[in-house]
Formats: C-alpha cells, sequence, structure tokens
C-alpha cells in the first residue's frame, strides 16, 4: 500500500481533521513522509490548513475524500481502472489452474472411454457391455464438473445435489479475504492454494510493527526507554547481561528516532532515555491526549507461521483425485492412442506433464515451509525472551523507568490550543473573529 493510500485509507469516508504527529502515529508512517503527503492531499482534495498558536500545523479534509479525488482527476480514474483491470487478471490466473485440471481431466477420461469403447465395438462380444460403457461416457462429464467444482460436498452441506448458476458463481470467485466466509475457498481456487499456498501471512507485519510502536510511544507521553520497546524491534539473542541488553536496546532504536522525529536525552544518573515531542501532538478541539501510562514493557510482536493451504479436507481429497487421475490415466491413454491421432496424443503428453507439476510443486513446498516457519518461531522467540527481560529487568531498569517518569513529567503541559488562521476562511473575517474573542490581541491592534 502506497503512502496515499495509506492517508487515504486513515482518513476514511467522514473526513477528519489531523496533525502530522496524529497521522503518523495511526499509520506508523514516517514524519516527514506524512507531512508531504498530507499537504500533496490537501491541496488536491481541496481541503483546509489550519495554524494553531503553539504552531501546529492541521489539515482538515472533507468527506468521501477518494470519491472527491477521483471525480478531479483523470489519471487517478485511469489508475483505479487499471488497478480492477489488473485485480481481475489477477482472479483469472489463480482460477486458471483448477479450470484446466478440470478441463482436462475430463477431457483425458472422456478420450480413454472413447478409445477403449471403439476397440470393445470392434471385438466380437462388445454390444452389449459398449452400450452400457456408452451410457457411462455420456454422464461422466457431468460428474467430473460436479464433483470438482462443488468440491466433494461442499453444496450437499447446503442442502442441494447441484450446482445452481449462483452457487457456481460463488465457488468460482470465492477468493482468500472476500466472500462471506473467510476460511472457504471454491475448488477452482483451492487449486492454486494447495499448488502455490496462500501468500505471506506477514505481508503487513512492518507496517503493524511501527504503528504499534507509535501507539505505545503516544501512550506513554513519549518518552521511554530502549528495553521497554525492545519487544518490537529486531534484535538479536537476549543475552543475560543487563549491560549488553542496554546497549543493544540503545543501539536499535536509531530507526525509531529517525522515524518519528525523536532525541536522546540524559538522565542524572547517566542513562540514555528517549523523547519523541512530536507524537503526542494532538488535533487542537479534538479532546486532547489521553494520560500517560506508567512506564512498562511493551507486549511483543507475534508472527504468524505459514499455512499449507486454506483448503478444506474435501478439496484437497477432489485435488488428489484430479491429478492422481491424470498420473493413472494419461499413460494409459497416451499408450492406446493409434498414430493417427496425434491430438489425442498430445493431450496425453500435456497431462503428464501437467499431472507432475500440480504433484511436485506442492511437495517442494513442504520443506520451504518449515524452514519459514522455523525462523518465525525463533524471531518471536527471541522477542518473548526481550520482553522477559524488561518486565524483570531489576532494579537498574526500575531506575530508568523513574528516570522516564521524571522527565515526562517536567515536560510543560500544553494548553488546548487555539486556531488563528483557517485557509478555508477570509482573512480579514479571521481578524475580526479574533479581536472579538481577545481584544487585547494584535490584531486589535492592526485593524
Amino acid at each position: 500500500m502506497t503512502l496515499e493510500d495509506s492517508l487515504i485509507a486513515w482518513i476514511g469516508i467522514r473526513g477528519r481533521r489531523c496533525s502530522v504527529g496524529e497521522a503518523a502515529a495511526s499509520t506508523g508512517l514516517a514524519l516527514q513522509e506524512v507531512e508531504q503527503g498530507l499537504l500533496a492531499l490537501v491541496a488536491e482534495a481541496p481541503g483546509r490548513l489550519q495554524v494553531a498558536d503553539d504552531g501546529t500545523l492541521l489539515f482538515v479534509f472533507p468527506p468521501a475524500l477518494r470519491a472527491r479525488l477521483l471525480t478531479r482527476s483523470g489519471r487517478r480514474r485511469l489508475q483505479a481502472l487499471l488497478q480492477g483491470v489488473l485485480r481481475f487478471a489477477a482472479r483469472v490466473i489463480r482460477l486458471s489452474f483448477g479450470v484446466v485440471l478440470v478441463l482436462v481431466t475430463t477431457l483425458v477420461v472422456v478420450c480413454l472411454l472413447v478409445l477403449l469403447l471403439v476397440r470393445l465395438i470392434a471385438s466380437d462380444e462388445g454390444g452389449d457391455v459398449a452400450l452400457g460403457v456408452l451410457q457411462v461416457v455420456a454422464q461422466l462429464p457431468v460428474t467430473i464438473l460436479d464433483l470438482l467444482v462443488s468440491g466433494i460436498g461442499a453444496l450437499a452441506r447446503e442442502g442441494s445435489s447441484s450446482a445452481t448458476l449462483q452457487q457456481l458463481w460463488s465457488l468460482l470467485w470465492d477468493l482468500p479475504g472476500e466472500g462471506g466466509e473467510p476460511d472457504s475457498l471454491g475448488f477452482l481456487t483451492a487449486v492454486f492454494s494447495i499448488l502455490f499456498g496462500d501468500g505471506d501471512p506477514n505481508a503487513r507485519f512492518e507496517p503493524l510493527r511501527w504503528r504499534r510502536i507509535a501507539a505505545f510511544l503516544r501512550l506513554h507521553g513519549g518518552v521511554v526507554i530502549a528495553e521497554d520497546l525492545a519487544p518490537l524491534l529486531e534484535l538479536p539473542d537476549c543475552p543475560s547481561d543487563p549491560d549488553r541488553r542496554r546497549d543493544l536496546a540503545d543501539t536499535a532504536m536509531l530507526p525509531v528516532l529517525l522515524r518519528f522525529d525523536g532525541r536522546p536525552d540524559v538522565s542524572e544518573e547517566g542513562d540514555l532515555i528517549y523523547c519523541f515531542p512530536s507524537l503526542p501532538a494532538s488535533a487542537g478541539g479534538e479532546g486532547g491526549e489521553a494520560e500517560p501510562l506508567p512506564a512498562a514493557p511493551v507486549p511483543p510482536l507475534r508472527e504468524r507461521a505459514h499455512r499449507f493451504s486454506r483448503a478444506g479436507v474435501e478439496q484437497r481429497v477432489a485435488y488428489g483425485i484430479g491429478v492422481g487421475a491424470l498420473l493413472v490415466l494419461s499413460p494409459w491413454l497416451l499408450a492406446i492412442t493409434p498414430a493417427w491421432l496425434p491430438p489425442v496424443a498430445w493431450l496425453a503428453r500435456f497431462a503428464i506433464v501437467y499431472g507432475l507439476l500440480l504433484l511436485v510443486v506442492p511437495l517442494l513446498r513442504l520443506p520451504l515451509q518449515r524452514w519459514r516457519n522455523r525462523a518465525i518461531a525463533a524471531r518471536n522467540g527471541r522477542r518473548q525472551a526481550w520482553a522477559r527481560a524488561a518486565r524483570y529487568g531489576g532494579s537498574r531498569l526500575q531506575r530508568r523507568r523513574a528516570a522516564a517518569r521524571r522527565l515526562r513529567a517536567a515536560v510543560p503541559q500544553r494548553p488546548e490550543p487555539r486556531l488563528i488562521y483557517d485557509s478555508g476562511r477570509d482573512l480579514l473575517e479571521q481578524s475580526i473573529d479574533e479581536v472579538a474573542t481577545d481584544p487585547e490581541s494584535p490584531s486589535s491592534y492592526r485593524l
């Protein structure tokens, strides 16, 4: 997700008034990036700029910001159209593996039965048997399609013995993250899931990490020590030496300082305390900041393990039936195909290669998945170890937390900011309002 998409999603459908610090804390983006993105959005939306008497810059966005941007920009409409085309293409590619499996399996079975039927008719005692086989061949394609598309009993659980058009559409387009049931997949989608998996379950881990860091900083008044933030950072194994732990945690704070415009401070005992004056700033007039929490370590983040597939048991059985049919019947079809039917021989060869692909790729994914999950478990274990060390850190850690509390208490509480400028109002009107509310203000002399 791009910077602009993240900001638009956070602003929401109802509009919002916010400061740079609030937007950075809620989205986990860097302060410099957020400021540039908000300035670009407020100029294009159009929005309004407000300035408080303490110098805080506030951005006011209208409701339905995304729709307004689309109506004002042909480039954005073209981008939205291209994104829709790409999503449709991704759907088609995802479904194509299941469609090919169903079609190739059906064609192989039908061609094999037809060739066997022809041989049976050519024999001396094949009349009645050929008629029975012909009836089976006539029903077989419908049976295979209904079996594979329904995922072996998915429709039976709904009380229906055949697929209606609406049910078939739901099965075909039930992609991960969509549809009524988050864990339900149609068979055609399940083929892709079994073959290639369902993507990285921690794809949004980094944005979540920075949002958690920013939220922790704001809840603690923008003044923390490194050990309390360590369970959210990427650190090596937690050493038993407290001084070594402190040094490693202090070193890992540099990206946080750069991202959220923080600065280190030194306590009277010589300990490093980290201050983030930009994050606690709230949009004036919207409730202000909550009371800072007592100093305590942040709960550790946990990465999710990779799953082999979201496909159900019935769908995996159907997948195995389809792949097994290709690998067993295709060589047989190739062996009995006469030389004057090269298309059937090509179909058999393609079915063998495709069946091997459907069998080998999932088997190759298994060791890779185990290796990834071991690495994820190791990282989760390291974060847990840093969280335990911060929770039971002893007197030195309590001393540093006490120094952070004293520094936080020494920061003067800023009063509720008062707006002194609004880009959506006339300057003369704002000056008159300021004089009416505060006759002693310097604006009275300017007027």
